[in-house]
């Protein structure tokens, strides 16, 4: 895993003139907490000895139903020794310090030639493995985020890591796909992270402030903070911090049956083998007028009025605003950001369909706002699961788009090669990641660093039915809800929910679903005439605790739903 070095500082170290030996430095022991983590954890993570990481309450607890006064104070010794250690570590930056160093041997020269299966059961070895661990977690409390001024709480590595996203700091990391330094992508990533999952016994439950992902080469994640947000001294945090306003916009809001394509028929193979059936969408709803639809149209007559109207009915404007999957093309979603610069919102996600090189991908865009830049360029992440369209959903949504009645499947013709999972710190309260329909309900390749990483908001475009609980889509919100604890946010479009209402006795135009680690399940109602839902969610405070006991003092936030109000529009474009 350090197939170069360990150390991350020489540019620094020589630039003060305090190079090491190699004896000071402990014979390799990583001087970047990001690499002692991802070295450590992965050993943690395929011994399987994390299993260890709970206290032991004692010899005589399981009789006496007590804790042991010895297992209460060796514990508090532990959690001692470790703010004592970080403390030591960031007054000296560029050297680990003794104590760290001597694990390191002990695990490289006493442990290093055991079978990495036996470890569980040697708890020598186990415990220097996971003490490194949970230092280097604790040297990094608050790596990838602002700080608060009046109440500092990030480390001097949290705080090397906003000089060297700001451009102040030359420190050889492997930003934005990780924040080690030696260890490669391709060997282990590591980023920051919002949620400790509270249930289980993982290794996920043993840091507060970093995530142990796959390689780069499992799905290509990344970790985003924009440039300028929370890097400048004094500068202040948003009037409202503790409040995200999001606009849905559950566009389109009419699907033409036309919209779905057969691209090729379902073709025998002989012997029962079937080449199968692919479907492809022809966005037809992206016209105006008998025009195409541009994206300066699109804003100026429907989004830009959405924005103005939601702020002058709640009395504050939207932070985002949020559009399902398909819903845009690339170039057109890009043109409605460039018309939405000067409007005050901060970010844009988008569901597109884009064509390239002859193929064609279904993608999330994220567009993060920077009023100072001229142009915006997306962060662009395709989807990683074909949906597999049967009959059943094709009658439900009234389409009849094969003459064959002998078969009953069709698979979406799309790409799904080139696996990226972008995830942003929007600001200190909140980070998001975005999924894509099925990539919610698939565990591969997105969800173990999803609930590694523990992102406050994991917003799912769908192009779906009504939103509702007891549909696939609540259920697989309520796996994220519980672990790691994030908020989950699903919208599809108007004009998929009014296809299925169709065959409904009682319709339901639920256009979104919110679910949260606190168990409020919330269907998101659009109601007739209304154009856009304004979500106002509150990042609460959230204390959390590792398997080893160590508390994040309060740093974690919980998103909870506050409101939902519907926005009207008095003059809707014919075209919408």
């Amino acid at each position: 895993m350090l197939p170069d070095g360990f150390d991350a500082f020489t540019s620094l170290r020589q630039a003060f003139s305090a190079a090491p030996s190699v004896d000071q430095m402990g014979f390799g022991c990583p001087t970047w907490p990001p690499d002692l983590f991802a070295v450590a954890g992965r050993l943690i993570e395929e011994s399987g000895c994390y299993t260890l990481a709970s206290p032991d309450r004692g010899a005589n607890a399981s009789n006496k139903g007590l804790l042991d006064e010895k297992a209460v104070q060796s514990q508090l010794i532990y959690l001692v020794d470790l703010t004592a250690i970080v403390a030591e570590w960031g007054a000296d930056p560029l050297k680990p310090p003794d104590s760290v160093i001597d694990l390191w041997n002990e695990l490289v020269t006493i442990h290093g030639a055991k079978v990495l299966a036996d470890i569980e059961a040697d708890p020598a070895a186990a415990s220097c493995a996971l003490r490194l661990f949970a230092i280097a977690d604790e040297a990094c409390r608050g790596m990838g985020w602002g700080d608060d001024e009046e109440n500092p709480l990030s480390t001097i590595f949290a705080n090397m890591v906003l000089m060297r996203i700001g451009g102040w700091a030359e420190i050889a990391l492997h930003l934005p796909l990780s924040l080690c330094s030696k260890v490669s992508p391709d060997v282990a990533v590591v980023l920051p992270k919002s949620i400790t999952a509270s249930v289980g016994c993982t290794i996920r439950s043993l840091s507060h402030y970093l995530a142990l992902l796959p390689p780069s080469h499992v799905v290509r994640t990344s970790w985003t903070l924009p440039g300028g947000r929370h890097l400048e001294e004094g500068q202040s945090e948003p009037s409202d911090p503790y409040d995200i306003r999001l606009l849905l916009v559950p566009f389109p809001f009419h699907v033409p049956s036309q919209s779905f394509v057969l691209n090729s028929p379902r073709a025998g193979l002989g012997d029962h083998h079937y080449w199968p059936a692919y479907f492809g969408l022809d966005q037809r709803w992206l016209t105006a007028d008998g025009a195409p639809l541009t994206g300066e149209r699109l804003a100026t007559e429907f989004v830009l009025p959405l924005i103005d109207r939601a702020e002058r009915q709640n009395g504050k404007k939207p932070h985002g605003v949020v559009l399902p999957e398909c819903a845009l093309n690339r170039e057109l979603a890009q043109d409605l950001v460039r018309a939405l610069a000067d409007s005050g919102i901060e970010f844009v996600i988008a569901g597109v369909v884009h064509e390239e090189s002859n193929k064609t991908f279904n993608q999330a865009c994220t567009f993060v706002i920077n009023p100072d830049q001229e142009d915006v360029a997306p962060f662009v992440q395709n989807k990683h699961h074909r949906w597999r369209l049967n009959r059943t959903q094709a009658d439900s949504y009234a389409l009849d788009f094969d003459p064959s009645h002998d078969n009953d499947k069709w698979w979406e013709d799309i790409d799904v090669s080139r696996r990226t999972l972008p995830f942003f710190g929007l600001r200190k309260e909140m980070s998001f990641v975005t999924l894509i329909c099925e990539d919610l309900a698939r565990s591969d390749p997105a969800m173990s660093a999803v609930r590694a990483v523990g992102p406050n908001l994991v917003v799912a475009l769908l192009m779906d039915g009504p939103q509702l609980a007891v549909r696939w889509p609540g259920q697989y919100a309520t796996v994220l809800a519980d672990d790691p604890g994030s908020a989950v946010l699903t919208l599809t479009c108007a004009g998929m929910v009014d296809r299925s209402n169709w065959h409904q006795s009682r319709p339901v135009r639920s256009i979104g679903l919110w679910r949260d680690a606190g168990g409020k399940t919330q269907e998101i109602g659009l109601p007739e005439r209304a154009s856009g839902v304004l979500l106002t969610l509150q990042s609460k405070q959230k204390h959390q605790s590792t398997l080893d006991l160590r508390s994040d003092k309060d740093l974690s936030r919980q998103l909870v739903m506050r409101t939902i109000m519907p926005v009207f529009l008095d003059q809707v474009p014919k075209w919408v």
